[in-house]
């Protein structure tokens, strides 16, 4: 922390409440996953990652303006919804819009640009350390609008999910997005085919859906003891202990 944001924010000598400025951030990407997990279904992949850069923005321009703890705070919650939202949804939407023999690939890069980001941030966060003033902090905060531009130019000229577009209805322009992601005609064998099998799948899941109670308890048809507690427990115990260590409240 720089000095110019301590004195702002008047943080010196309150460990406590730093540390709660920096790690409140987790707990909005929390409520954003949750409020993806209720209302992106809704709202389409698309819809979705619009409004969750839309909550980041709102966030990152509170947090740059901000000349008090409470708006810090509450900025890193909405930026930390809005991330939340993010991360929850672009992964499927890529998976749901890419071409079968670049799905694994495109995951490996994934993870490479998101390292190469949270790298980024800490080299620009280091660099302007040796800077006084206002600026030594506020600018780490205002970069994020570069990319923020970048997902308002780039998503709403991007193909909604294919499977999305089946399961409300619209199985027209799913088809005619299949045949454009594979530059193929929509009469094509293989977009008929790639089709009918995203059909048939939707229309399996809305037949055999579970209630989330019976999902967790392992109780789904007659593969009754599937033991989806233990394995969301396994699942979820790893990330928090990778949180617990603190590499993303440190950002």
């Amino acid at each position: 922390m720089t000095q110019d944001f301590l004195d702002t924010l008047k943080l010196h000598n309150n460990a406590t409440l730093l540390g709660t400025v920096t790690a409140i951030y987790d707990i909005g990407c929390l409520l954003g996953a949750i409020t993806a997990m209720i209302w992106a279904e809704k709202w389409g992949r698309k819809a979705s990652l619009i409004y969750g850069t839309t909550i980041m923005a709102i966030g990152a321009l509170l947090q740059i303006t901000a000349y008090g703890v409470p708006q810090m705070i509450v900025g890193r919650v909405i930026s930390g919804i809005g991330n939340g939202i993010n991360t929850s949804i672009a992964p499927i939407w890529q998976g749901e819009t890419s071409q079968m023999r670049w799905r694994g690939k495109l995951v490996v890069i994934e993870t490479i640009v998101n390292i190469a980001g949270f790298s980024l941030s800490n080299w620009i966060t280091f660099a302007f350390s040796f800077i006084s003033g206002p600026v030594a902090w506020r600018f780490p905060l205002a970069f994020q609008f570069f990319f923020i531009f970048i997902l308002f130019a780039t998503v709403p000229w991007l193909p909604e999910s294919p499977r999305w577009l089946v399961s409300h209805g619209c199985p027209d322009e799913a088809v005619r997005i299949i045949a454009d992601l594979e530059d193929k005609g929509i009469d094509e064998p293989y977009v008929v085919t790639q089709y009918t099998e995203i059909a048939a799948a939707v229309a399996y899941e809305h037949q055999n859906s579970v209630s989330w109670g019976d999902l967790l308890r392992g109780n789904v048809g007659e593969n009754q003891g599937t033991c989806a507690i233990r394995r969301m427990a396994l699942s979820a115990g790893a990330q928090f202990m990778q949180q617990a260590a603190g590499i993303n409240v440190t950002r």
